[in-house]
């Protein structure tokens, strides 16, 4: 029945949510069990994504709202035009990178930047919901943590006074530790709660309910397994899903998450673009070159109830397989000796039984970067000459003579600007 309603909210959203040129009057109301925001007073589901580019794109695909993590106006004008509204990201510090909550004018400082900020977009008309900070809490002590909610409260006051039209949130790396009962306790000035949670999401709501949190909340990042989250090589390094089972999650997990609870106000899907984290593949719904991976479909179906004309490529479950050139079986433990040849085969296959294009690169393996909540890494590009051919569905790999840690990716493109991804982390290791 949600699903139903969230189908008919979308159709409403598409034609009528930013008819007004002035700013929109967003609540956020009690409903049967739960919660919903009303926008203009009429019932607005957020099928939002994290980013601000392709958002003709995203229109297509029935989104209907984007997050941003800061910036200025370009988003919110960009937005209007596309019929889409914006959570709008306002900056908090992070006690892990610095921010020193135990100084009163730096907190002082920070509010007086938020409201500044406030003044200037709160009457923009695809302005949705402000976002007073994002994972600001990560990695920190009790004490810092509890500073921090204090501050975003008081945000949070600043933002009723100076606004009032739009409701404030803060969003949570994940609700471990007992933050929910922290944030009902420091953070009353807040409308609702936006999680980031991954592998998780699947016990979301049964999580939220275990610590007694009463109150709206939606999911404000959502996506593949996180790199914290998955399986690890025998020397350390996460194994990366393909993009067929990040699709299949995605899919599964909102249907879960979001469309069956009704505290629930929507949800924003990450990454609807592009980013190094771990790897260059990891998060985003995009190749860096543009061509959308299995996640968009999985999101089209779970906005609109239906498959895009052409759907992506899938990696089949045999995903890549390697072995050493001129050996007679596939090799499962994935150390070679330096400048080793390999032979790679993928399992690859489209829907409308398109014909493939399929391509290599070797990297670097980077995935232990210590970078977290969502830090810039740095990328590294192809290794030189390592895929000396590659025909169909295979190809021939000349490792590097370094040591080191590295990762074979495989790239399934159709005709039409689709593609599917894998890849496989190596380890180059002269035998003892």
């Amino acid at each position: 029945m949600k699903l139903i309603q969230i189908l008919l909210l979308a159709l409403w959203a598409g034609s009528h949510a930013l008819a007004a040129d002035g700013p929109a009057v967003v609540r956020v109301v009690p409903k049967d069990r739960g919660y919903e925001l009303l926008r203009n007073g009429q019932p607005y589901f957020i099928m939002g994504v994290c980013g601000s580019s392709r958002l003709e794109e995203l229109a297509v695909a029935g989104g209907n709202s984007i997050r941003t993590y800061g910036g200025g106006s370009g988003a919110l004008d960009e937005a209007q035009r596309r019929g889409l509204t914006v959570l709008l990201g306002l900056s908090v510090g992070k006690p892990r990178q610095g921010f020193d909550y135990s100084n009163p004018e730096r907190v002082a400082q920070q509010l007086e930047k938020a409201r500044q900020d406030v003044l200037r977009f709160k009457d923009h008309p695809a302005l949705l919901m402000w976002a007073l900070g994002n994972e600001s809490e990560l990695d920190t002590s009790t004490t810092n943590r509890i500073r921090v909610w204090q501050a975003i409260n008081a945000m949070a006051e600043m933002v009723k006074k100076v606004d009032g039209q739009h409701p404030a949130i803060t969003v949570l790396a994940g609700i471990g530790g007992n933050k929910l009962r922290e944030l009902d306790t420091y953070g009353p000035a807040l409308d609702a709660v936006g999680i980031n949670t991954y592998g998780g999401m699947m016990s979301l709501p049964d999580a939220v309910a275990k610590q007694g949190w009463k109150r709206p909340w939606l999911v404000t990042e959502f996506g593949p397994r996180g790199h914290w989250e998955v399986p690890k090589t025998a020397w350390g390094l996460p194994i990366e899903d393909s993009s067929t089972e990040k699709a299949d999650l995605y899919l599964r997990a909102y249907r879960r998450a979001v469309t069956e609870s009704p505290a629930c106000l929507g949800s924003y899907v990450f990454l609807w673009g592009q980013k190094q984290e771990k790897t260059h593949t990891w998060y985003g719904m995009f190749l860096p070159e543009g061509n959308r991976l299995g996640a968009v479909d999985a999101m089209t179906m779970a906005w609109t109830g239906r498959w895009p004309a052409n759907r992506c490529p899938q990696i089949g479950p045999g995903k890549i397989k390697v072995r050493l050139e001129g050996a007679p079986q596939d090799d499962t433990r994935h150390i070679f000796g330096p400048g080793a040849r390999l032979r790679c085969t993928v399992e690859a296959s489209d829907p409308e039984n398109n014909p493939l294009t399929i391509k290599c690169d070797l990297r670097l393996d980077v995935a232990d970067n210590p970078g977290r909540g969502g830090d810039r890494e740095p990328s590294t590009p192809p290794v030189t000459d390592a895929v000396t051919s590659a025909k169909q569905h295979e190809a021939l790999i000349q490792l590097p003579a370094t040591e080191g840690n590295y990762r074979l990716f495989v790239y399934a493109f159709d005709p039409n600007g689709s593609a599917a991804t894998a890849n496989l982390p190596l380890q180059v290791k002269a035998p003892p």
